[in-house]
């Protein structure tokens, strides 16, 4: 790796996190609707490449036991802490190691899935191919790698932000933060930059430090990722999250409008990137030569499971909408769905789930989450969340989204091994967060499923 990448990451470890769009039963269904049929999570080889000290890797390991996982990082230190989180949860079916993607070879038993989250835009161009080249290489028939970058189109308003922060920087600022701190305080209100400043102050420094003020950050657009794809061999089947394959702040007229424009389909969803600003993406790779059926087969519908987003469309089949959120917050199969909605047929079900998938009211996953959200009489977090609670790093939720709280909280958070009943936690609670609302701040664990297997 770049000398300046390397550096950074000897001397600093990247923020312990989950990133939700990574998880396999989310980014399945991505390629399941791009036309690939894929072996299931839950008996597959994984392998995430920038694992970080294991927090996204782990909880799938955890959910999994009966997969094989492995994480490598270019960060020694990160890979102890991995390495280290994983053998005081038991987990068992899962490595770590310290490696360089461009002399890494994992041996010839190829993987079902490659994860590279926040990798692509933060390394030189030779290691960007790099990974191509990789996926190429060590993908199954019919594997496929979710692959995240900054797009081009949204960060074209943020880079002279970035520019205007490094030069308050050169002239004296102490950290990226004061910088910006200025940065905001001579910039108007109306200006439009405001919104981008808050937002980078909102990642904190730990973050900025990887990330926007990283020694590389290259943006790509759409179509050059793609390109890049298609020429080590790699097929584009779309974003791991289906609902933003189509922006749902471009409104319908404007879509039809670009739609009708296009020269090709990639064009279409370049010229989207543009009109919505997007600054990332989350995008499933396979074989060029992977077995692609684009008919979605009812069979195939059906194996879904789902559950309703908060940010839904006002156009949602409200009957169905209804049926889902009946189950909520569980994620349950179609079949679940159908039969509290028996007098609609199942060809109509799945077409309007389908449709509720791509426009962000439904939320799929190749399998059920299923829990008790009831606040347990004696909390328990389970061997992983308790270690990730003493370390003060973030927990990972069912649903695989990072939790972070105030240092006060993780004082109590560490205590519930199971051991102790609500009241004694209350009393704790009390004399460690004397403001924190207990009984509320209970409810939102259990919902999360923060007190599940």
């Amino acid at each position: 790796m770049s000398d300046p990448v390397q550096a950074l990451y000897e001397a600093r470890a990247y923020p312990a996190m989950s990133h939700p769009l990574s998880d396999p039963a989310v980014s399945g269904v991505g390629a399941m609707l791009g036309g690939l049929t894929s072996r299931a999570p839950s008996a597959a080889r994984i392998l995430e490449i920038g694992c970080g000290s294991g927090l996204n890797l782990i909880p799938l390991a955890i959910r999994w036991p009966e997969s094989e996982f492995l994480g490598i990082d270019l960060s020694a230190a990160s890979i102890r802490t991995a390495t280290e989180l994983a053998a005081a949860a038991g987990v068992r079916n899962i490595r770590f190691l310290a490696a360089d993607l461009r002399d890494f070879d994992p041996g010839p038993e190829p993987f079902d899935r490659i994860i590279a989250h926040g990798f692509l835009s933060w390394v030189p161009d030779e290691v960007k191919l790099a990974l191509f080249r990789f996926c190429r290489q060590r993908l199954a028939h019919d594997g496929f790698a979710t692959v995240s970058y900054n797009v081009e189109a949204g960060w074209a308003a943020r880079q002279p932000v970035i520019a205007k922060t490094r030069s308050i920087l050169a002239a004296g600022a102490a950290d990226p933060m004061a910088a910006l701190a200025i940065l905001r305080s001579v910039t108007p209100e109306a200006s439009s930059e405001i919104a981008i400043i808050d937002d980078m102050m909102a990642k904190g420094p730990d973050i900025l430090a990887f990330d926007d003020f990283g020694p590389v950050n290259h943006p790509w657009s759409l179509d050059r990722f793609v390109q890049s794809a298609s020429e080590a061999g790699l097929l584009w089947l779309g974003e791991s999250d289906p609902s933003t394959n189509f922006p749902t702040q471009v409104d319908p007229t404007t879509l039809a409008r670009i739609q009708s424009s296009a020269a090709s389909p990639l064009a279409f969803h370049s010229d989207l990137d543009v009109v919505a600003g997007r600054t990332f993406r989350s995008s499933v790779l396979c074989l060029k030569e992977a077995p692609i059926d684009p008919r979605i087969s009812l069979e195939r519908m059906f194996d879904l499971c789902v559950s309703i987003q908060s940010n839904y469309s006002n156009d949602c089949n409200n009957q169905i909408f209804e049926a889902i959120d009946s189950f909520s917050p569980l994620c349950v199969s179609l079949a679940d769905i159908q039969s509290v909605l028996k007098e609609i047929p199942e060809k109509k079900l799945a077409s309007e789930v389908f449709r509720g998938i791509r426009e962000g009211w439904v939320r799929a996953r190749l399998e059920p989450v299923l829990f008790d959200p009831r606040v347990p009489k004696r909390p328990d977090l389970g061997a992983f969340r308790l270690e990730c609670a003493r370390r003060g790093f973030p927990l990972v939720d069912i649903w695989h989204r990072p939790c972070g709280f105030p240092a006060e909280h993780y004082r109590v958070l560490e205590a519930m091994d199971g051991s102790r009943d609500l009241g004694e936690l209350a009393r704790l609670a009390k004399t460690h967060c004397p403001d924190l609302r207990w009984d509320p701040w209970m409810a939102h664990l259990a919902g999360r499923g923060m007190f599940a297997g």
